[in-house]
């Protein structure tokens, strides 16, 4: 499956995965053959892009591709769970009343879920409509953050604390004017500085709730800070910002990378890998970041990527630790001939080979509809020179 921008669509093109409003209702069921009157529908509702299933790839079996992506979270649980966040941040604006209980089981059911799925790596970026980003994106930086303490090895108690913390990091934000929130494009200079204030009003919030931990309201006030003291809102250096804040820092800042803005669309997960670690140390913890890093998958299972060598191949699997080396199968070699059954290379056992290039789905329709077809390949693999 590829995602793509919803501008981009086109009639007859297959959706890959159940789209739902913010609200949880199914907008758009998977497997549904797009027409120009759902693509116009999709665009009502704010939605930035949908993953669709791509004719280049979908008649291959292989590897962990057979049925699904794996995911940390199951789809039901992401769609209650920001859809509980939506109703209980809407009602925090309006009453200035915050459901503990209500946050407090979303962030349970997500922990919970993520536990079962351990040993899962974050392949897909949700979608989510202008409107809700918020809500979206406090559910998807809790997810990250719990899978970085399960990896951490905390226990229960903090794992919970680290959960429920990570889920009203933005709390704040309910309190800033929405118009900033939403704004298509960057914030002013006095903007940005009313919205910075989100950190200090979230932990007003959250530090009067006698059942929140204060180390948990303790994230939304540190969740900006930086490793080297640049951060805000009290310039807290190193180990001084909580090791709690420190996680969701991380998490806060790839989800926000990754995924379609108001202003922006989301980049690729490699783009997001590069950037970070070139802030190690300044923005973030190092050592967190790694743990975080190692359970990101930087070419997704089913990313379409050129090699140095000049072949074209999918990504079939993605090993913890080792994201950079994945598994691919070819499809396409140097001359640009078409593989109707290519081999398959493990990059772990192949150093001189690396990826150079992720191909975005116009690309890759281009590839599919202009490669000629090659019989099957029967001789030992040797990857295009």
């Amino acid at each position: 499956m590829q995602k793509i921008a919803i501008p981009d669509l086109q009639p007859n093109m297959v959706v890959a995965r159940n789209i739902y409003s913010t609200e949880g209702v199914l907008l758009l069921s998977a497997d549904t053959v797009l027409n120009a009157m759902q693509i116009d529908r999709l665009q009502q509702f704010g939605l930035p892009s949908i993953y669709i299933k791509n004719p280049f790839t979908d008649t291959i079996t292989y590897g962990d591709l057979i049925d699904t992506i794996p995911e940390v979270v199951r789809e039901e649980t992401r769609v209650q769970a920001v859809q509980l966040v939506n109703t209980a941040f809407k009602n925090l604006t309006v009453t200035q009343n915050l459901d503990t209980q209500q946050f407090k089981a979303i962030s349970n059911f997500l922990l919970d879920d993520v536990i079962k799925n351990r040993g899962a790596m974050i392949h897909l970026t949700d979608i989510r409509a202008r409107d809700g980003y918020t809500f979206g994106h406090s559910v998807n930086v809790c997810v990250l953050a719990t899978l970085t303490g399960v990896q951490l090895g905390y226990d229960m108690i903090n794992l919970k604390e680290l959960a429920l913390g990570a889920l009203l990091h933005d709390a704040g934000k309910m309190l800033i004017p929405q118009e900033i929130i939403i704004k298509p494009a960057p914030l002013t200079t006095t903007e940005r500085k009313l919205m910075e204030q989100h950190s200090d009003l979230g932990f007003d919030i959250l530090r009067k709730h006698s059942d929140i931990p204060l180390v948990s309201a303790h994230i939304a006030f540190q969740h900006h800070e930086k490793f080297d003291g640049t951060g805000y809102t009290r310039g807290l250096v190193g180990t001084d910002i909580h090791e709690y804040a420190r996680i969701v820092a991380i998490a806060d800042v790839y989800d926000a990378l990754t995924s379609d803005r108001p202003y922006k669309e989301g980049i690729l997960p490699h783009e997001a890998y590069e950037i970070m670690m070139s802030l190690a140390n300044t923005h973030f913890d190092p050592i967190i970041l790694q743990t975080f890093l190692n359970y990101i998958a930087l070419y997704p299972l089913g990313s379409i990527v050129q090699l140095n060598t000049g072949d074209i191949a999918v990504v079939t699997r993605v090993i913890p630790g080792l994201q950079t080396r994945p598994t691919l199968k070819f499809l396409l070699d140097a001359s640009g001939r078409r593989l109707k059954n290519g081999p398959e290379i493990d990059l772990t056992k192949h150093l001189t080979i690396f990826i150079t290039k992720v191909f975005t789905l116009t690309e890759v329709l281009q590839l599919g509809t202009n490669s000629p077809q090659q019989t099957n390949l029967h001789q030992p693999f040797e990857p295009s020179c």
